[in-house]
């Protein structure tokens, strides 16, 4: 009696097999990247969960609080900003427990300006494996006075310069990090604990930022006066004050001929 049944042909386990590896690699690309968006969103909600805890912070204390183990940014030898992470040494009790990365399991970054008056915090997102920074502030830039951002993408246990009076540039002058750019970052998934920077130029960011409309600057004030008399005065000592000026796309410096508050 001839056997009706029909076994698989080793051709046909192959193609089958085939079939079932692609549809699972479509699967595992679709959930990593679900995965990613999921990890995205909170980073977000951390930023802006810490932000509105600030906020509050500040309206009982009239001055942000400090970053735990900060670094200061000078601006020629003034302290303008003080740096480091939101982690456990930052004393914040208006939130009962401070976020960290999901991935990285990294402190997100975190300054204020030496007066602490304003603030920013930075995170790194994956954005589909092309990470870039995003920014939470308060902080807004001054006309063409710029300080482009207070976080830079660097860790140190020093203070840090920026000010050098001419072009010839410091390493440091390249390394402010700007929101949804992904050329200086405060962090990578990789290396949590050391600051990243591809070193990109202040110039060539600032066109890709405005490529993006993420580069905001306000142009209400129109000389130094009217910058301290706005309350913008970064610096908390009695100092003659420094701000970086946009000139021809070109970070130079100039003294303001004013004390600050």
């Amino acid at each position: 009696m001839k056997n009706n049944l029909r076994a698989f042909t080793f051709v046909e386990l192959i193609v089958t097999t085939l079939i079932v590896t692609i549809l699972t690699a479509i699967w595992f690309v679709s959930y990593i990247g679900f995965i990613a968006d999921s990890r995205d969103s909170q980073r977000r909600s951390d930023l802006s969960k810490v932000s509105s805890s600030l906020k509050i912070y500040k309206q009982k204390r009239w001055y942000y609080s400090e970053p735990g183990d900060y670094f200061n940014i000078l601006n020629n030898t003034v302290p303008v900003a003080k740096q480091w992470k939101m982690n456990k040494w930052v004393y914040l009790n208006t939130l009962d427990k401070l976020p960290f990365d999901p991935k990285s399991k990294s402190y997100y970054s975190y300054a204020v300006t030496n007066n602490k008056q304003e603030f920013q915090l930075s995170a790194t997102l994956e954005n589909e494996d092309e990470e870039i920074a995003i920014l939470e502030w308060n902080y807004k830039t001054v006309s063409k006075n710029v300080l482009p951002t207070i976080i830079l993408a660097i860790d140190s246990t020093t203070d840090i310069e920026i000010h050098d009076g001419t072009w010839s540039g410091t390493e440091n002058r390249t390394k402010f990090i700007f929101d949804q750019l992904s050329d200086n970052l405060p962090y990578t998934m990789w290396t949590p604990d050391e600051a990243y920077s591809e070193g990109t130029s202040f110039s060539g960011i600032l066109d890709k930022a405005e490529a993006l409309n993420s580069f905001w600057q306000n142009n209400d004030y129109r000389n130094c006066v009217e910058i301290v008399e706005a309350w913008k005065s970064i610096s908390a000592n009695t100092v003659e004050e420094q701000y970086q000026i946009l000139n021809n796309w070109i970070l130079t410096s100039t003294g303001c001929t004013f004390t600050g508050q």
